[in-house]
């Protein structure tokens, strides 16, 4: 028998998901939201409607529970196969959208026992092996999945138990998360926070900037674009903990070189545990010439600002994102003398290589057009830039192995 559903507004490929799981019979919850409108996001936008999830507890006779009511949550449906066997769905925020597909809920049960999970995705195919965090902050990983043929289902065992057990694609990362990271770099008496903007929700946009130079060369730093993209995240965490640090080439960094920091800049999709997109249905390193979303504005309207009143230049600009395995996305000028730093970008990569043994750096040049922040930096100010993507996989001590190494090769680079 049925137990809970509420399925309006769904498109149809996800209805039909819904009534073939009915006839399936078990017990089954559907988390699709009825009580929050549908967003619609402004004129240009590339995607525009998002599909919200209910945020709600699904408890099962048998003390066995699972929850999305946390801020980066996502989970779309749980259906009981056995006792202890679960089918979750994921389904994306909206469609078309890249395939990152995003989970994370919490678990536990009355007692002690193995929970046997498997994670379902109608639209795309599995990308991210699970970890497991009893505290939020220290992760493990969770050994073995098993990958179905197809790749569209992926199974593997909890331990779960009274105290909830949390489970996500990378590590729990919140918005809050972040705010208190960019606190504990601004109490440094060399650093200044601001709100620059606010998302789509209300959250605030912030920047971190360096004092200590005459603000003529800036160097722009962006990260979390996109919700689920944590490895590059964390490896923006050491990049920016190296220059703002106390040793004596970041101090000197800092005397000539102002730094302008925008680690977080989709809160809404990373609070709402969306693949790609934010509030408004976007994503928003497809919002670099239209600028039609409050976030990627505030930064525009915010460095425009500066160099204008501080007559400076934006010598670098690097934004930090995750995929598959570590790629750098150059641009490619047709006029090298169009920048203000003509051959940095190409030094630094090779100096990254150098310094870190056995690394060798996967580079895609393109041109400066199109929507992307590293193409507008380049276009508007004439900026070295280009987006860093990490690996998902990449060790977390590689990762901050290489966020240290690549400030601190900038930093070289860049005082010559």
């Amino acid at each position: 028998m049925l137990r809970s559903i509420s399925c309006q507004g769904l498109r149809l490929r996800q209805s039909l998901f819904i009534l073939a799981t009915m006839m399936m019979m078990p017990p089954v919850f559907l988390a699709c939201n009825t009580a929050r409108k549908t967003v619609q996001a402004a004129p240009g936008a590339v995607d525009t409607l998002i599909q919200w999830q209910v945020r709600k507890d699904y408890v099962f006779a048998n003390g066995i529970g699972f929850s999305n009511r946390f801020a980066g949550a996502r989970l779309n449906a749980v259906r009981q196969q056995n006792d202890s066997s679960f089918t979750i769905t994921i389904l994306p925020e909206n469609e078309p959208i890249n395939p990152s597909p995003w989970y994370a809920f919490k678990v536990w049960a009355a007692q002690q026992q193995p929970v046997y999970i498997t994670l379902q995705y109608p639209s795309t195919k599995h990308r991210y092996d699970p970890k497991q965090s009893s505290d939020g902050l220290h992760w493990q990983d969770i050994k073995p999945v098993q990958v179905a043929a197809g790749e569209k289902q992926a199974t593997f065992t909890a331990y779960a138990g009274p105290d909830t057990l949390l489970i996500a694609a990378q590590e729990l990362i919140s918005s809050a998360d972040g705010n208190r990271w960019m606190d504990s770099i601004a109490v440094l008496p060399h650093i200044n926070q601001q709100v620059v903007g606010k998302s789509r929700q209300g959250k605030p946009i912030r920047m971190l900037t360096s004092t200590g130079s005459d603000g003529k060369k800036l160097v722009v730093v962006l990260s979390r674009q996109h919700p689920p993209e944590v490895t590059g995240y964390m490896a923006m965490q050491e990049f920016v903990r190296t220059v703002t640090g106390p040793g004596a080439l970041a101090q000197r960094f800092r005397q000539q070189y102002e730094l302008v920091l925008f680690p977080l800049l989709n809160p809404d999709g990373v609070d709402e545990g969306n693949w790609r997109h934010s509030a408004g249905g976007v994503d928003l390193n497809r919002d670099w010439e239209l600028f039609a979303q409050p976030e990627t504005r505030a930064v525009k309207e915010t460095v425009e600002s500066l160099v204008r009143k501080q007559q400076a230049n934006v010598e670098f600009m690097l934004d930090f994102h995750s995929t598959y395995y570590d790629i750098f996305y150059i641009n490619q000028l047709t006029d090298p003398l169009a920048s203000n730093r003509p051959g940095f970008t190409e030094a630094w990569l090779a100096a990254m290589k150098a310094a870190i043994p056995g690394f060798k750096p996967n580079i895609k040049p393109s041109g400066n057009g199109g929507n992307v922040s590293k193409g507008w930096f380049s276009r508007a100010f004439g900026a070295e830039a280009l987006t860093y993507e990490v690996g998902d996989n990449t060790s977390r001590e590689q990762l901050r192995l290489k966020g240290r190494v690549a400030a601190e090769e900038m930093m070289k680079l860049l005082l010559q």
